[in-house]
């Protein structure tokens, strides 16, 4: 039913840019999936709730952060939103994904921002999942008892809670 994917087949569902972006002296040093991603690939919109920006998006949505949230900047990039305005970030100091409510306003703690735990190699491998998730529920409105069992078992794999830990409920 439900798999993990290697990093080369996460890479495979991704579409590449039409030309690499070579000078990369706009990116701050992040985990080398995420910046061989944004200089190689276009935007992404994997699920409603995960789209991860490509390069010319990611670099002026930083620089509006940089701008306006001095203080939040230097400890966060902005990598993806969702379909309702929330976005997803990687902790600057050690790579890891966070997911911020946009209910909670402006940002000015990092309090606001909620951990997944995980690289972004693991949050790629996590959306594609919910992307096959989807499409099951496209294809059979429900899914049985044994496919959720599986597609919690198989987001879990990926790093211990991780379906529980993520902002948007499926049969919960």
């Amino acid at each position: 039913m439900f798999k993990k994917l290697s990093e080369q087949e996460v890479l495979e569902r991704l579409n590449l840019r039409k030309t690499e972006v070579k000078c990369l002296d706009k990116l701050p040093p992040l985990d080398k999936f995420y910046i061989s991603f944004v200089s190689q690939y276009e935007d992404a919109e994997i699920t409603p709730d995960i789209e991860v920006l490509g390069y010319e998006k990611v670099v002026k949505e930083n620089r509006y952060l940089a701008t306006n949230y001095t203080n939040i900047s230097k400890m966060v990039w902005l990598i993806g939103r969702t379909g309702q305005g929330d976005q997803w970030f990687i902790k600057r100091d050690n790579g890891v994904i966070l997911f911020y409510d946009h209910n909670q306003g402006e940002y000015s703690d990092m309090k606001q921002f909620v951990s997944l735990h995980i690289g972004f190699s693991d949050f790629l491998q996590m959306a594609f999942l919910y992307q096959d998730l989807e499409i099951l529920l496209n294809k059979q409105a429900e899914a049985t008892k044994d496919q959720i069992i599986n597609f919690i078992k198989t987001i879990n794999s990926i790093y211990p809670n991780l379906y529980e830990s993520y902002p948007f409920g499926y049969f919960r």
